[in-house]
C-alpha cells in the first residue's frame, strides 16, 4: 500500500511538473490618467496563455478595458506530419455573441502544397444574426524557376486576393501568414484582420457557392521579377488578367521601379508604376525623400523629413524635422500621413504616432542593467510645432513626454510614463506586466 501510495504521489508530482511545464503567457495592465476629464481614461488589461501538448498549441487571449470585457479570442495551431492547422474562434463578450472562426491547414505532397480555408463569420454587429460562411481552397508548386499559384473561392471576396495590388499580397506575405493573421499587435494595440487580407466571407449565406477563382505565375529573370495573374469570377466571368513586375533597374544609382503594375480588364486597361529612391546609408542621418510628379512622369524630388540618431556607451541622442507630413512611399498609389513617434521614429499608422500635429523633436534615450537579471530604459522627448504652435513658447515647445521601464529579473515589467505640457502635467500612465 505505501509502495503504491509514494508511487502515485511521484506520478502525480510527474505530471503536474509537465503539465506546468506546458503553460507560458503573460499579463500586461496599464491605468492611464488623463488631467483634462480629472478621470481615468484607461484601464486595460491584456491576459495571453498558451498550453503546449505534443505538436498543439492551444492559445487564449482576453482583453479588458476601461468600462468592459471587450475581446475574447481562442487559436489552436497544430503539426501533424506534413499537415499544418492553425484555427481561431473569436467571441464578443459584452454582448455576448459569436463573432468569426476560421480554420486554415495545409500539406505539402512531392513539389505541391496543397492550402485551405473555411470561415464562419458575423457580417453585422454582435448578435445580428447576418452570419455567412466562405471556404478557399488552393494549390502552389514550383517547375525549374517559375511557381503557379491557383485559389478557388467559395463566398468568399474573389476581387480582393484574384489581380491589382491587393491580390500579390499572396506573393508579398505568403498563404501562412494571411491565414494566420487574425488578430495582431500594432505598437500595442490589438487590431482586427487588415482589410487588404485577401478572405472575406461575401454574403450572409452558408451554401459555399463558387464566387471566383485566381491564378498566378512567377517567372524571375536576371534584370525583373515577373507575375503574370488572371482573376474569374462568378459575376462577371473573366474579370481582369495582369502582370507585376518588380526590382527594376533603371540604370541610375539613387532610382529604380519597385513595382509596375499593369490590369487588362475587358473595356478598360489601368496602368501603375511605384518609384523608388535608392539612399546611402548614412552614419546617423536620415533623409526622407519622395519623388513629385504623375504615375510615370518625374517632376522633382522633396525632403519631407530629417531625422537624426547617434548613440555611444547606453545613451541615444534622437532628433527630427517634419517638413511636409504627407508623401508617397513603396507600394502605395496614395500619399499617407506620417508622424512622430514615442521612441523617436516615424510612422502612418494611428496606434503607432504620437500626435500629428508636432513637426520638430528632439530626445535622449537611456538603457542599461537593473535588478536580477533584468534592464532599464529612461527616456525624455520633446516635441515642437514651428508651423502652428498652440502657444507661445521658447523654441514652440508644446509638450514632454518622459518615461522609465524597468525589468525585474526577465518576466516581470513596471513602467511609469507621464506627460507635461504648459499647463502642467497633462496625463500619467502606469504599465506592469509579468510572463510565466
Amino acid at each position: 500500500m505505501k509502495k503504491a501510495l509514494v508511487l502515485a504521489l511521484v506520478l502525480l508530482g510527474v505530471g503536474a511538473t509537465v503539465f506546468a511545464g506546458a503553460f507560458s503567457g503573460g499579463v500586461d495592465i496599464c491605468v492611464k490618467y488623463d488631467k483634462a476629464t480629472a478621470a481615468f481614461t484607461a484601464f486595460d488589461t491584456v491576459f495571453d496563455v498558451d498550453y503546449t501538448i505534443g505538436t498543439f498549441v492551444f492559445g487564449l487571449n482576453a482583453i479588458f478595458d476601461l468600462d468592459t470585457f471587450d475581446n475574447l479570442y481562442f487559436e489552436v495551431d497544430a503539426t501533424l506530419g506534413a499537415f499544418e492547422l492553425h484555427t481561431f474562434l473569436d467571441f464578443e463578450p459584452q454582448t455576448p455573441a459569436f463573432m468569426a472562426w476560421a480554420t486554415s491547414g495545409k500539406i505539402s505532397i512531392g513539389g505541391a502544397t496543397l492550402f485551405g480555408l473555411f470561415e464562419v463569420a458575423e457580417l453585422g454587429l454582435p448578435q445580428e444574426g447576418l452570419i455567412g460562411a466562405g471556404s478557399i481552397f488552393g494549390v502552389t508548386g514550383t517547375v525549374g524557376d517559375v511557381t503557379v499559384t491557383g485559389v478557388s473561392f467559395f463566398n468568399m471576396e474573389p476581387a480582393l486576393a484574384a489581380y491589382g495590388l491587393n491580390g500579390l499580397y499572396f506573393h508579398f506575405y505568403g498563404f501562412d501568414t494571411l491565414a494566420g493573421w487574425d488578430v495582431y499587435t500594432r505598437c500595442g494595440t490589438i487590431i482586427g484582420k487588415p482589410y487588404y487580407i485577401p478572405w472575406t466571407v461575401q454574403t450572409a449565406e452558408c451554401t459555399l457557392a463558387w464566387t471566383g477563382a485566381g491564378i498566378w505565375a512567377d517567372f524571375p529573370f536576371t534584370c525583373v521579377d515577373a507575375t503574370v495573374y488572371a482573376s474569374f469570377s462568378c459575376a462577371n466571368g473573366f474579370d481582369a488578367m495582369g502582370i507585376w513586375l518588380s526590382n527594376l533597374d533603371v540604370g541610375l544609382p539613387w532610382l529604380k521601379i519597385s513595382g509596375i503594375d499593369i490590369d487588362f480588364m475587358i473595356q478598360t486597361k489601368s496602368l501603375y508604376v511605384y518609384w523608388d529612391l535608392e539612399l546611402v546609408d548614412s552614419v546617423c542621418i536620415t533623409p526622407y525623400l519622395s519623388l513629385l510628379g504623375t504615375n510615370t512622369t518625374i517632376e522633382g524630388i522633396e525632403l519631407n523629413a530629417l531625422m537624426l540618431e547617434y548613440s555611444y556607451n547606453g545613451v541615444t541622442v534622437k532628433a527630427g524635422e517634419i517638413f511636409n507630413n504627407t508623401w508617397r512611399a513603396g507600394y502605395v498609389s496614395s500619399s499617407r500621413t506620417y508622424a512622430f513617434t514615442l521612441d523617436g521614429g516615424l510612422s502612418y499608422y494611428s496606434q503607432c504616432y504620437y500626435n500629428v500635429a508636432y513637426d520638430e523633436f528632439i530626445g535622449l534615450w537611456i538603457d542599461g542593467d537593473s535588478c536580477c537579471g533584468g534592464a532599464y530604459d529612461v527616456y525624455v522627448i520633446n516635441f515642437f510645432d514651428y508651423s502652428d504652435p498652440i502657444a507661445d513658447t521658447i523654441f514652440e515647445w508644446e509638450e514632454t513626454v518622459a518615461g522609465i521601464d524597468v525589468g525585474i529579473g526577465t518576466n516581470v515589467s513596471l513602467s511609469i510614463d507621464m506627460s507635461l505640457t504648459t499647463d502642467g502635467l497633462n496625463w500619467f500612465k502606469i504599465c506592469g506586466g509579468f510572463t510565466f
